[in-house]
C-alpha cells in the first residue's frame, strides 16, 4: 500500500470512528498520523477539531477550526459551521452570530444554515427576529427540501425551547412537529407541559395518556397526567368553591411547572445551578454554609416549601447568621435554614394581622435574610423579590435559579443560560407632570373607583361600556363580555376596572392619544409624561407576559403586555387583585 493510500485509509477510518464514537482516542491518533505526513490536510484538522470538541477541549478545537477557516479555501464553510456550533455551545453569542452570517455569505441554499441563524439570534437575545427566522427556515425547507420537513419542524421546536420561548410560541410549533413525526416523544412530552401552562388541561391529559401507553414507567408523563386531572377536577368544582381558575392563574403555578420541566431539559434548572455553584464556590463562602439537610417528616423539615426552599436547604441547610456579605453583593443576604423557615412560617400563621406583608392567599417562600428584617422571597411565577415590611416588593431575579446562575458566572463558572430578553429603551428625560393628566375614558373609570352601584359615576361607566361584565366579588371568574370590559365590586363598591384591548371596540379611546400598537418604551414614556409614575413591574418568565403598574394620583394604573402587544389596561383603588 502506498503512503498516499495509507493516509486516505487513516482519514476514512478516523471519520467513520468519529461518527460512531466521537470521543474515542483512536480518532486523534489517526488524525495526527495523517497530519504528520501531510501537515496541511484540512480533512484531518477538521476531524481532530471535532474530536477535541466532543472531548470538551474547546480551546484546542477552536484553534484547529480557525486554522482551517483562515486558509479561505473550499473547507471554509465547513470550518465556519463548526465554529458557529462551538461558539453557540459555549454561549459566546456574538461570535456564534458572526459565524452564522459568515456561513450564509458563502452558501445561502441550505435551510439548516438559515435555521441555525435563527437559533443563534434568539439565543443572543434577538428573540423576535430569531423566532421569525426559524419560521422562515421552515418555509424554505418546505419549498426546497420537502422530505426534510419533519426534521426542520422538530429543530424549530427544539430551538424555540432552548431560547426560552413562552408556551404560546412553543406549543403551535411543537404541535406541527408532532403532526409530521408522532414518534418524537420528547417534543410531545414538553408540549404536554406547555398545554398545562396554557391551562389546556384536556389536551394535556389526552396527550399524556397517549405517551404513557408507549412508556408507562415515565415519571414525568405520570406527573403530566396527574396534574392535568387534578386541575380538571378543580375547574369542575370551581363554581361552588372559593378557589377559582382565575385565582390559580394568578399564582402562576402552571407556568412554573412548565418552566421547571423546560429548564430541566436545558440543564439550567435550580438543581443544575446549585451543582454548578458547588464547583466554583470560593472557600470563604463555603466556610459559612451548613451541610445539607434532606427534608423528612420526623424533623418537621418536610414543611419547607417545595417551590425552591426544599432544594436550597437540601443543598445547604442555611448559612451562619451575619455572613451574607461573603456573597459580595450590595446587600448582605444569607441563606436561611429549614428550622428558621419553619419557625418564621409558624410565627406568621399564629398572628396574620401582625404580618400583613405575608398574605395567606398568595404563594411565597422566604429563602434568604439580611438578618435586619429584609428577605429574599420566591413568589408567584417563581420570581425572586426583596421583601421589607411596609414596602412594596422589589424584583431581584426572574427566579431563584437565575440568582444562583448569576453567582456561578461571577465566581468564574460556566453559565449555560441563553441571553435574556432585551428591555426596550425607555425615555429618561420626561417632564414632571403633577397629578393625573391622562385623558379619555380612563377619567370615567377612575371616577367610578370606590363608588357604589347607585352612584352617578358608576352609571356613567356602565353607559360607556353597557356590555361589561360585573363581578360582585373579585373571586368570581372573569367571563368574556361583548365590550371586553370587566368591573369588579367588593362590598358593593367598584374596586377594579379591566379593559381587554383585543376585545374592546373602543379600547383606543380608553387613554386619549395612547398608541395601542406602540412598543413598550414609547407607551411607557407617554403615560409617564402624563402623570403616571412606575410603581413596580413583573415579567412572567414562562409566558413572556409583562405587567407594569403605575401610581396615578390616588389610583393604580396597570398595563399588561403579551408577545409584545398591549393586552390589558386596568385601574384599581388598591393593589391589583
Amino acid at each position: 500500500m502506498s503512503d498516499s493510500d495509507a493516509v486516505a485509509r487513516d482519514l476514512d477510518v478516523a471519520w467513520e470512528l468519529l461518527a460512531a464514537q466521537p470521543t474515542h482516542p483512536r480518532v486523534a491518533e489517526l488524525a495526527l498520523r495523517v497530519l504528520a505526513a501531510q501537515p496541511g490536510r484540512n480533512s484531518a484538522l477538521m476531524a481532530l477539531g471535532n474530536h477535541r470538541q466532543a472531548c470538551g477541549e474547546m480551546a484546542e478545537a477552536r484553534r484547529l477550526f480557525l486554522q482551517v477557516a483562515g486558509r479561505r479555501d473550499g473547507w471554509f464553510t465547513m470550518a465556519a459551521r463548526a465554529l458557529r456550533h462551538l461558539e453557540s455551545a459555549e454561549n459566546n453569542h456574538a461570535e456564534a452570530l458572526r459565524w452564522a452570517h459568515a456561513v450564509l455569505a458563502e452558501d445561502q441554499e441550505d435551510w439548516d444554515d438559515w435555521m441555525r441563524l435563527g437559533q443563534v439570534q434568539a439565543r443572543a437575545g434577538e428573540h423576535e427576529a430569531g423566532w421569525r427566522q426559524l419560521d422562515d427556515a421552515v418555509a424554505l425547507c418546505s419549498r426546497t427540501a420537502p422530505d426534510d420537513l419533519p426534521r426542520a419542524l422538530g429543530k424549530r421546536a427544539e430551538y424555540l425551547l432552548e431560547s426560552l420561548a413562552p408556551p404560546e410560541r412553543f406549543a403551535p410549533a411543537a404541535e406541527e412537529a408532532i403532526r409530521t413525526n408522532a414518534a418524537d416523544s420528547w417534543v410531545a412530552m414538553l408540549l404536554g407541559f406547555a398545554y398545562l401552562a396554557q391551562y389546556r388541561f384536556d389536551d394535556a391529559e389526552q396527550l399524556g395518556l397517549r405517551l404513557l401507553r408507549e412508556d408507562p414507567t415515565d415519571d414525568l408523563l405520570q406527573s403530566l397526567v396527574g396534574t392535568a386531572r387534578a386541575m380538571l377536577r378543580i375547574v369542575e368544582k370551581a363554581s361552588g368553591d372559593d378557589i377559582t381558575l382565575e385565582d390559580i392563574r394568578d399564582t402562576g403555578v402552571m407556568e412554573m411547572s412548565w418552566r421547571q420541566i423546560r429548564d430541566q431539559k436545558l440543564g439550567i434548572d435550580l438543581p443544575s445551578a446549585l451543582a454548578a455553584l458547588d464547583a466554583v464556590l470560593p472557600a470563604e463562602v463555603r466556610a459559612t454554609l451548613r451541610p445539607g439537610a434532606a427534608p423528612h417528616a420526623e424533623s418537621g423539615r418536610d414543611k419547607v416549601g417545595a417551590m425552591v426552599a426544599e432544594d436550597m436547604v437540601t443543598w445547604h441547610d442555611g448559612q451562619q447568621p451575619g455572613s451574607g456579605a461573603v456573597w459580595g453583593l450590595a446587600e448582605p443576604f444569607r441563606l436561611m435554614s429549614a428550622d428558621e423557615i419553619i419557625a418564621m412560617d409558624a410565627e406568621i400563621e399564629a398572628d396574620r394581622a401582625a404580618h400583613p406583608d405575608w398574605p395567606e392567599n398568595e404563594i411565597w417562600e422566604q429563602v434568604m435574610t439580611d438578618d435586619a428584617g429584609a428577605y429574599l422571597v420566591a413568589v408567584a411565577f417563581g420570581a425572586l423579590v426583596k421583601r421589607l415590611p411596609g414596602h412594596p416588593d422589589e424584583p431581584v431575579a426572574t427566579s431563584m435559579a437565575d440568582w444562583i446562575w448569576d453567582r456561578v458566572a461571577e465566581f468564574g463558572g460556566h453559565d449555560p443560560r441563553p441571553a435574556s430578553r432585551k428591555p426596550e429603551d425607555v425615555p429618561t428625560d420626561l417632564p414632571a407632570v403633577p397629578g393625573t393628566s391622562l385623558t379619555g375614558v380612563i377619567a370615567t373609570m377612575c371616577a367610578a373607583l370606590g363608588e357604589s352601584e347607585g352612584s352617578a359615576a358608576y352609571a356613567e361607566l356602565r353607559g360607556r361600556f353597557p356590555g361589561s361584565t360585573v363581578r360582585q366579588s373579585v373571586l368570581d371568574p372573569v367571563v368574556p363580555s361583548p365590550d371586553g370590559v370587566d368591573i369588579a365590586l367588593l362590598d358593593g363598591l367598584v374596586k377594579k376596572v379591566t379593559v381587554d384591548v383585543a376585545r374592546c371596540p373602543s379600547a383606543d379611546g380608553v387613554i386619549a392619544g395612547l398608541d395601542l400598537d406602540g412598543q413598550r418604551g414609547p407607551v411607557d414614556g407617554y403615560v409617564r409624561a402624563h402623570g403616571a409614575r412606575v410603581h413596580n413591574s413583573w415579567e412572567n418568565g414562562a409566558t413572556g407576559e409583562v405587567t407594569v403598574n403605575y401610581d396615578l394620583a390616588e389610583h393604580r394604573l396597570g398595563l399588561q403586555w403579551e408577545t409584545g402587544r398591549l393586552a390589558r389596561i386596568f385601574v384599581s383603588a388598591m393593589e391589583p387583585v
